[in-house]
């Protein structure tokens, strides 16, 4: 008995590539392939070699592979300054909020002491006596 269908795993193992790059094929539609009734991909072997060979035809052409993906590259002084323009970014927000903070708490004290302590209620506690009777 052929195998005719074959899941992700094993078509990624059949044309050397890693299993993500068939689920990158399938999802953009350069790979066709079919849920089944438990919702599994399954890849026709023949869909399968015709994806391989426009694949190929398609890296020769372009002269690249497209599984690889180089990054472009950071300049370490560029990735520097964006880091420390971040950091003071943060203290400048910090910054902010402490004055924000002290402002409030200065509003507060200068309330308190407008109040005056002439109209304040001041009651001493009643006398304690020696014996309780």
């Amino acid at each position: 008995m052929t195998v005719t269908t074959l899941t992700p795993q094993q078509a990624a193992s059949r044309a050397k590539v890693s299993r993500g790059t068939i689920m990158n094929a399938l999802k953009v539609g350069d790979l066709i392939g079919f849920r089944n009734n438990r919702n599994h991909w399954q890849i026709k072997l023949d869909d399968l070699s015709k994806w391989l060979s426009d694949r190929t035809d398609n890296a020769s052409v372009k002269g690249d592979n497209s599984d690889t993906y180089k990054p472009p590259a950071i300049n370490e002084n560029t990735l520097r300054i964006a880091v420390l323009e971040a950091e003071i970014k943060g203290k400048d927000q910090r910054i902010l909020d402490l004055e924000r903070e002290r402002d409030d708490w200065k509003a507060q004290a200068q309330e308190l002491a407008r109040r005056d302590t002439s109209t304040m209620p001041f009651t001493t506690p009643p006398r304690r006596r020696w014996w309780p009777f």
